[in-house]
């Protein structure tokens, strides 16, 4: 029986593309892989960190998603420090939010934990959008980071708003959530703002079946097996610009179909002054 080894995963790591220096955004669901010998969970989650950690080096910057979902659902505040990695993240996720060394991002539907060389620029509070200039996501894009999936699938990828709010696509628009955000208890923002979509139109995602074939055909993805799992890569940058290229040939290549935008209805509400 294989069990999870550093020297392994490292192999596995630099036979992907990883490289001293690089800067990682990590989707991940470790338990994917199985177990390691004789080892508690903290003990396997180190093991995931260490691999990662020697390849990266000390010029090198490693993320997990840290979104704190319950801001949105029940108007909870978000404090950085304190409230915990919504669960649907995985353990890994809350692993490294929890290390002493991490940052992490205040917008708390799009906020990032990160430890590494750019950690707290990536972190640092800049802008109050989940997606805008200087947000975490914008500062990943343009380290030219390179996605992760740990044991998960293209799914998971949530970069794909992002590129649909550079694209100024109509069926999101941004929402005011009066909801202050903390670090620590001492306040950052009073309120912040993300681009959501209408809930009141039927949209459903489709991206998957569109976006993720083209990077294949492209050779923008790299996959490889790895014991009772899959090791995925691909460059942020790339998977952003291919999605909005599929965009501007067709706004809702993301969806599964185009929503129903009733006539004067927002977004569909005409000119400014009616006669």
């Amino acid at each position: 029986m294989q069990y999870i080894s550093k020297n392994g995963l490292k192999n596995i790591l630099i036979s992907l593309g990883i490289t001293n220096g690089d800067t990682l955004l990590i989707h991940s669901d470790i338990a994917t892989f199985g177990t390691t010998e004789n080892f508690s969970r903290k003990e396997a989650l180190n093991i995931f960190f260490d691999a990662f950690m020697e390849i990266l080096g000390s010029e090198g910057t490693l993320c997990v998603p840290a979104y704190f979902y319950e801001y949105a659902r029940f108007g909870i505040p978000f404090d950085t420090a304190l409230s915990p990695v919504s669960k649907e993240l995985g353990v890994f996720a809350k692993f490294i939010n929890s290390l002493p060394e991490s940052y992490r991002s205040p917008n708390p539907l799009a906020s990032v934990a990160a430890v590494g060389k750019n950690a707290e620029y990536i972190c640092a509070p800049h802008s109050k959008h989940n997606y805008a200039k200087y947000s975490a996501f914008d500062k990943l894009y343009r380290l030219n980071a390179k996605i992760i999936l740990l044991g998960t699938t293209f799914n998971s990828i949530t970069f794909g708003h992002f590129a649909e709010f550079q694209a100024g696509v109509p069926y999101l628009y941004n929402k005011i959530y009066n909801i202050p955000v903390y670090n620590n208890s001492q306040l950052i923002f009073n309120e912040t703002y993300a681009a959501v979509r209408y809930l009141h139109l039927d949209i459903q995602y489709n991206r998957l079946q569109q976006i993720t074939p083209q990077m294949e055909n492209d050779d923008l993805t790299k996959t490889v097996s790895y014991i009772n799992g899959k090791i995925s890569m691909l460059s942020i940058k790339s998977y952003v610009e291919k999605t909005i290229q599929a965009i501007n040939n067709n706004t809702y290549v993301c969806l599964d179909h185009k929503p129903d935008f009733p006539a004067g209805q927002i977004p569909n509400d005409g000119p400014a002054i009616k006669k």
